[in-house]
C-alpha cells in the first residue's frame, strides 16, 4: 500500500494517507474527499551526492574490526 501526502481543499489540513487500490482517500480532520496529492521528496543520498553525505568509517567500507583489512 503506497503512502501519499495530501492537502485538504476544504480545511487545508495536510496528512499522509495509505491508499489501497482505487480507494478514494478522505481528509482525516474533516472527512472531505476534496484532496490534492502533494509531491513527496525522498531524502536519500544518490550517486551524485557529495562525499560528505556518505558515512565515514575508519579502515574502509566495512570498518577495521571485520578482519578483511590489515591493521
Amino acid at each position: 500500500m503506497p503512502l501519499y501526502e495530501y492537502v485538504c481543499r476544504d480545511c487545508e489540513a495536510q496528512a499522509e494517507i495509505l491508499v489501497q487500490g482505487s480507494q478514494q482517500p478522505e481528509c482525516p480532520k474533516c472527512g472531505s474527499a476534496k484532496l490534492t496529492k502533494l509531491l513527496s521528496v525522498v531524502a536519500a543520498p544518490g550517486r551524485d551526492a557529495p562525499a560528505s553525505a556518505a558515512p565515514s568509517r575508519p579502515g574502509g567500507s566495512c570498518g577495521s574490526g571485520c578482519g578483511c583489512h590489515p591493521h
